[in-house]
């Protein structure tokens, strides 16, 4: 009876606990200036299934969110991934260019992509965008010439 009482606890307490669901959380230093907004805040990137979601802090509150999936949503306010492109960042770019920028991921499949020692760069030239790009130790620069979009970010 001893035992079977212990069996019970164990697996009511194992039943209780949650899981992290895929949870992961990235502290970084995000810099965005375009003719929409400026912004030179600390946050966080999470992953969850999905979801990619952008929280930045002023005054250690949050002032900034930013989720990725279906469609991109700003403070709760969502648009189709390239209307929301072409509103802030003033170009429609393509679908996931916010998520590849986010992930530090290889821009339009890897084009013109170049390895250096600390991760790579690209160069880019389109009829609406001439980009430069480059990943190098968890920083990412990327410039849009035409555009004026400058984003920089540094992961912790």
């Amino acid at each position: 009876m001893k035992y079977f009482i212990s069996l019970i606890c164990v697996l009511f307490l194992c039943a209780c606990a949650t899981k992290s669901g895929g949870k992961k959380a990235q502290s970084m230093q995000v810099f965005i200036y375009s003719s929409s907004f400026k912004i030179n805040e600390v946050g966080f990137l999470k992953r969850e299934n999905s979801v990619l979601s952008l929280e930045l802090y002023k005054f250690a509150k949050p002032f900034f969110k930013l989720n990725v999936k279906e469609k991109i949503c700003l403070n709760s306010v969502c648009y189709a991934k390239k209307e929301f492109n072409q509103k802030y960042l003033k170009n429609a770019y393509y679908d996931d260019f916010l998520r590849d920028i986010l992930e530090l991921k290889p821009l339009f499949e890897g084009e013109n992509l170049e390895k250096t020692p600390c991760g790579f760069s690209q160069k880019l030239r389109r009829k609406d965008s001439v980009i430069f790009y480059e990943i190098c130790d968890e920083k990412l620069r990327f410039r849009d010439e035409i555009s004026g979009l400058r984003i920089m970010i540094s992961r912790f």
